[in-house]
C-alpha cells in the first residue's frame, strides 16, 4: 500500500502566487482622476473665456454708446460755440458802430459848443450895443404854435429884454385866443416870467371842439407898461408825432371880457 498518495496537503504551505491569475483594472477607471481634471479645466477655461468675450463684447457696445454720447455733446458745445462767436461778432460790430458814433457825436457837440460861445459872444455884443443905445423893451421875440394829435396845441413864446441899467424882467403872461367877439383864455403851464436878457416859455392846451381863433393875443404885465401885441392864427403842420402827456393837457377857459 502507497501511503503517499493518502498524505494530505500541508496547510501551511503558501500558494504559488503565479497559480492565481490577477485582474487588471480599466485604463478609463485609472485616469479617471485626470480625466476629470481635464474636464474641469476644460469647462473652466470655456467660462472664463466665455465670461471674457462677454465682458469684451459688452465692453464695445459700452464704447460705443459713450463714443456716440461725447459726439453729441461735441455738437451741442460746437453749435453753442458757433452761437457765441456770432453774438461775439455782433456785439464787437455794435461797440465798433457806437465807438464811431461817440466819436461823432463828440466832434458834433464841440462844435456846437463852439458855435454857442460864438453866439453867445456875438449876443453879448449886440446887447452892450443895445445898452448904448438905449436898450430893448420887454417884447415878444417869437411865437410858435404847433398842433398835437386830439385837438391839442402846443406854445413856444420867447421873451426879450435888454436893459440899459441891466434891470431884470418880472411880471405876468397872459394868453388869448379871439374869434370875433369870442375870447377863450389858454391856461399857462407857468403865467410869471423873471429873467435878465432872454427867456423861452413853453406848455400845451386842449382846444374846445369846433372852435377856431382868427388871432392869438399875448399880455405881458411888468415892472412897466402893459405889453399887448396880436399874431394872426396859424395852424401849422398837420402830421406831427403822439404826446405822453395829452391827459395832462388843461383845457382853456372862457373869458367874459
Amino acid at each position: 500500500m502507497d501511503h503517499s498518495e493518502q498524505t494530505p496537503p500541508n496547510p501551511e504551505t503558501p500558494p504559488n502566487p503565479q497559480s492565481a491569475p490577477v485582474k487588471k483594472k480599466p485604463f478609463w477607471k485609472s485616469q479617471s482622476s485626470i480625466l476629470m481634471a481635464a474636464i474641469a479645466l476644460a469647462g473652466g477655461g470655456f467660462a472664463l473665456g466665455y465670461t471674457v468675450g462677454h465682458k469684451q463684447g459688452l465692453t464695445v457696445v459700452g464704447f460705443d454708446q459713450d463714443a456716440q454720447e461725447l459726439a453729441e455733446i461735441v455738437a451741442k458745445q460746437k453749435s453753442a460755440l458757433d452761437a457765441v462767436s456770432v453774438s461775439l461778432n455782433t456785439s464787437t460790430q455794435e461797440r465798433d458802430v457806437a465807438i464811431q458814433n461817440a466819436k461823432e457825436l463828440n466832434e458834433a457837440l464841440g462844435l456846437a459848443n463852439q458855435d454857442k460861445s460864438h453866439a453867445d459872444a456875438l449876443s453879448t455884443t449886440y446887447r452892450e450895443k443895445l445898452r448904448e443905445r438905449g436898450g430893448l423893451s420887454l417884447t415878444i421875440q417869437n411865437i410858435k404854435i404847433k398842433p398835437l394829435p386830439s385837438n391839442a396845441y402846443e406854445y413856444v413864446l420867447d421873451l426879450v429884454q435888454v436893459s440899459p441899467s441891466k434891470r431884470r424882467a418880472v411880471g405876468r403872461i397872459e394868453m388869448r385866443l379871439i374869434n370875433g367877439g369870442e375870447i377863450l383864455v389858454v391856461p399857462l403851464e407857468s403865467a410869471n416870467f423873471n429873467f435878465d436878457n432872454f427867456e423861452r416859455l413853453t406848455g400845451r392846451w386842449t382846444m374846445p371842439s369846433g372852435f377856431t381863433p382868427q388871432y392869438i393875443e399875448i399880455q405881458l404885465s411888468g415892472s412897466g407898461e402893459k405889453v399887448i401885441q396880436r399874431f394872426a392864427w396859424r395852424r401849422g403842420a398837420k402830421d406831427v408825432a403822439s404826446s405822453a402827456f395829452l391827459g395832462e393837457i388843461p383845457q382853456t377857459q372862457a373869458d367874459a371880457d
